[in-house]
């Protein structure tokens, strides 16, 4: 039996003679690996590994993480904090939403793992001696709102100059054991934050999401919008350094945030019927779809604001071999403020064989800068960057010819767009009676063979092909021995003389 196999869409594995889904044997030899790696450590007598530096790994992860969504009147940072700023006049703040005392901090079903610490925002605050006021106002579940939670939220939103209102996705409401049947949050938290910014208009909402949340239909009544997702043990020291100004953000959206669930091509063909999913939007997934076909999105893939403002010049790419390029750009930091940039490079080819999206991203890294400073980056896109899988060959593919190099900081706001011109990696197939008219054109030996029928017909030993535009159309999409069809007998004279004469070159 070979070492895998498909039956009816489910790929299976052959280990240690038993059969079993391929992607349990992954995740099997996921576990292996981890445990062969973390092997010469455990060996070691009394080993303990240090859980401070860990957790300062997790905090700083978390920084980069957190997505600046929204800042309206620069209501962020914060001055709340006395270590950050001494000198200022602290701001009343009110906290409310049940994550901040209770975080959503990992996702639910098999990621469940026991932290060695849980830093929340609230015990972060404390740790720092920041006053905040505090009002659950919504339990974390699906239940109906509560009243008296919602006035408690309401009456201590009236008394602070600004309110950190932490929303999301609780744990019932995602997970991997189930689809979502919406993007929206849970109506009772949606409705919390219309009467606290009616009482206050000075609202920041803190989101917890492991996955999308629409945010259109209630952006109006927050003025800055931070996307944490899911941040892990230290979270809330990573918020807290982020919303009172110690780091500026720079996390960037992995994931565009559609204006409605029906703007996604996924839900043409979900959640399926008769026991069968058909995943239809091919190629064409997340920002590749939205930004092919022109779809408004509320949020862009790769967008994410900061307290600095950048400037992007100097746009370059250079051929560094048949099928790779190298992107250089100058980034500036134009503001007072440290902090960091990301550069993305999107690849967007030019006319190709096959459907492909308006362009990918195939290269980013971000840089930090303090204030007024400038860095040249570099960035290296290996021959995988330009290609795509081709059914036809059972391989990666790229094909000659020109492409543009995208060079911005979400994939809807591009700083400047350069080109290079690639050999492609010239495959081919061998052309027969079946390959179209088009397909001998594009092929090298095809190409002569074809300027040899031409060649024939104006010295009258094969039929004239007519050379006009009509009939272009009929001939490129026509495999050869369907010329008869057109032509009669001098169609099938002229594909008889193509197979023959390839037989010639092509040996």
């Amino acid at each position: 039996m070979p070492p895998s196999y498909t039956d009816d869409q489910i790929v299976y594995a052959v280990r240690d003679g038993l059969i079993i889904p391929a992607q349990l044997d992954r995740m099997a030899q996921g576990m292996i690996d981890l445990v062969n790696k973390t092997r010469a450590a455990m060996s070691i007598d009394n080993y303990r590994f240090d859980v401070d530096a860990h957790d300062e790994v997790a905090h700083q992860a978390a920084i980069e993480s957190i997505v600046m969504l929204k800042n309206d009147d620069a209501i962020l940072p914060l001055n709340a904090d006395p270590v950050a700023n001494p000198s200022a006049t602290p701001q009343k703040i009110a906290v409310i939403g049940e994550f901040a005392r209770t975080p959503r901090y990992q996702g639910g079903g098999s990621s469940h793992i026991t932290p060695t610490k849980m830093t929340s925002f609230l015990d972060t605050l404390a740790e720092r001696g920041i006053k905040a006021d505090f009002a659950p106002g919504f339990t974390l579940d699906l239940e109906p709102a509560d009243p008296a939670l919602e006035s408690e939220a309401v009456e201590t939103a009236k008394n602070a100059d600004v309110v950190l209102m932490f929303l999301g996705l609780p744990e019932a409401a995602e997970s991997e054991g189930f689809d979502r049947d919406t993007l929206d949050m849970p109506a009772k938290q949606i409705a919390l934050l219309e009467q606290v910014a009616a009482a206050n208009q000075n609202v920041v909402v803190v989101l917890s999401n492991g996955s999308v949340v629409s945010v259109a239909p209630w952006a109006k009544n927050a003025k800055g919008i931070l996307e944490s997702c899911l941040l892990g043990q230290a979270g809330g020291p990573a918020l807290a350094d982020v919303i009172f100004g110690q780091v500026s953000p720079s996390g960037k959206l992995a994931q565009s945030i559609p204006l409605d669930i029906s703007d996604d091509p996924s839900t043409l063909n979900w959640p399926g019927e008769e026991g069968h999913v058909d995943y239809g939007e091919g190629v064409f997934v997340g920002y590749r779809y939205y930004d092919t076909y022109g779809k408004v999105v509320d949020y862009p893939f790769g967008y994410g604001l900061s307290y600095a403002t950048f400037e992007i010049a100097d746009v370059a790419a250079a051929k560094t071999d048949a099928n790779t390029a190298t992107v250089t750009a100058t980034v500036t930091n134009t503001s007072d403020v440290d902090a960091a940039e990301t550069v993305q490079v999107y690849v967007a080819p030019g006319k190709a064989d096959v459907a492909r999206p308006k362009h990918e991203l195939k290269g980013f890294t971000k840089v930090f800068l303090k204030a007024g400073e400038s860095k040249t980056v570099t960035i290296d896109l290996d021959e995988r960057a330009f290609a795509y899988w081709s059914e036809k060959y059972n391989d990666w593919h790229v094909e000659a010819g020109e492409y543009a190099i995208e060079v911005g900081v979400s994939s809807r706001d591009i700083a400047d767009t350069v080109a290079v011109a690639l050999d492609g990696d010239g495959k081919t197939q061998p052309l027969t009676e079946w390959s179209t008219y088009g397909e001998w054109e594009a092929d090298p030996f095809g190409a002569k063979i074809v300027a040899a029928v031409a060649a024939a017909g104006e010295a009258g030993e094969l039929t004239k092909l007519p050379d006009n535009a009509m009939m272009r159309m009929f001939l490129n999409p026509m495999p050869i021995n369907s010329l008869p069809t057109l032509l009669g007998e001098g169609g099938k004279k002229i594909a008889q003389f193509m197979v023959d004469e390839y037989a010639k070159l092509a040996k």
